[in-house]
């Protein structure tokens, strides 16, 4: 196989890092910095900056389909159902066994110690052996909730590794590039996913419900357009002027939308409009060398390598550190939220590292940071070093 074909696009891992960072900020400081938007009356601030740290799951699911799918559609690796489905269960899952066994661990010490105000909040969490392994199987397609709420996208993008043996045969027939029959099936897609939404009303709840969060399988529906413009841009090589196109039509719909959340209720075409704004910007990288250099930088590699183990474990170390800091300041006080996002930012990046470290880096293929545990060591290295690992390990 050709250097070309083993190519590993670098800073689409860079555009991966980014998108771990925006998950890690929703989940520790988007909350009240839209609580302090609203006091001062900026529900559409409000509203624009708690979507967008939250889109960071839309750009891993346009990513996905990007990065998954490219080697078979450029038909530079033939597609094997068993051995794909083997790769990605060894990729998937050890990291996401750690991580649940310390998720449940943390429940254990929430549930099991003095309570505070925060471990009062998960008095309904149930600890029983069968809760977690129906957590190991990760599709959720009732009202189970699990130890880490984060893990709820990672059933989403489960189901669409579930169905890559069916989009690889029909992406594989040759045919150029034709945006009418693009702009079609998204259009179609769009409408069915609206459909499903309707008939699914009832397995398809957005809201808190007696302090549930109710986000099961079905939630799939909300994203097939961002793994089909990852798979489009797997197959085809796009020019800046589609770029712009996707990225106009991004905008438009991402404003009428926050428009529409905040005078109304959620709608999942802030997702939609989320997976145009972020193809845009993959294709930008793509055609943009300047772009692609700061992209590509070893810090940003190496964030984004690490990405996935940050994205299981994070949530986890949080609900940790809130429950710790909850026995130091009152309820939810300024001194326990400084107290609780000093510690519990830096603990959840320390504890990915040793995830990335002693489990997933062991499953991973084509990393070039594998072997640096501290991004300060990174400085060491040439970018030309970086290459030369990708290349042995490709």
């Amino acid at each position: 196989m050709s250097d070309q074909k083993k190519q590993r696009f670098h800073f689409l891992d860079g555009i991966r890092g980014i998108a771990s960072l925006l998950i890690v900020i929703h989940h520790s400081l988007s909350g009240a910095i839209y609580k302090f938007l609203m006091a001062h009356h900026l529900p559409f601030l409000a509203v624009s900056e708690s979507y967008f740290t939250q889109s960071g799951v839309v750009l891993f699911f346009v990513l996905s389909g990007i990065v998954l799918l490219r080697p078979y559609l450029r038909r530079q690796r033939k597609f094997e159902t068993i051995d794909y489905f083997i790769r990605r269960l060894k990729r998937i899952y050890p990291p996401y066994f750690a991580a649940l066994v310390f998720g449940y661990l943390v429940m254990v010490v929430i549930k099991t110690t003095p309570e505070t105000f925060y471990s009062h909040v998960w008095r309904w969490m149930d600890l029983k052996p069968w809760v977690f392994l129906k957590q190991l199987v990760i599709l959720n397609f009732n009202h189970t909730t699990y130890y880490n709420l984060a893990w709820w996208s990672l059933q989403v993008e489960l189901i669409f590794y579930i169905l890559v043996p069916f989009v690889v045969p029909v992406f594989l027939v040759r045919a150029g590039l034709n945006y009418f029959r693009i702009a079609l099936v998204i259009l179609v897609t769009i409408a069915g996913s609206f459909m499903l939404q309707q008939y699914l009303d009832h397995n398809y709840p957005y809201v808190y419900s007696n302090e549930h969060v109710f986000l099961n399988a079905f939630r799939f529906i909300d994203y097939p357009v961002s793994f089909l413009l990852g798979v489009y841009m797997a197959k085809y090589d796009f020019k800046k002027s589609a770029a712009v196109v996707f990225g106009v039509i991004g905008m438009i719909g991402l404003m009428t939308s926050t428009y529409y959340v905040v005078h109304h209720d959620y709608t999942p075409f802030i997702n939609i409009s989320y997976s145009f704004i972020y193809t845009s910007v993959i294709l930008f990288a793509f055609n943009c060398p300047g772009l692609q250099r700061i992209l590509d930088r070893p810090i940003m590699i190496w964030l984004g390598e690490r990405s996935y183990s940050l994205f299981l474990i994070h949530f986890s170390v949080f609900y940790l550190t809130d429950y710790i800091c909850s026995n130091f300041g009152g309820e939810r006080s300024m001194v326990y939220g400084v107290l609780s996002r000093v510690i519990g930012i830096p603990l959840a990046f320390l504890a990915a590292m040793l995830l990335f470290h002693f489990v997933e880096r062991k499953q991973a293929r084509g990393l070039v940071t594998d072997k640096i545990f501290w991004p300060w060591q990174l400085g060491k290295l040439r970018k030309g070093a970086l290459e030369e690992n990708a290349r042995k390990q490709a």
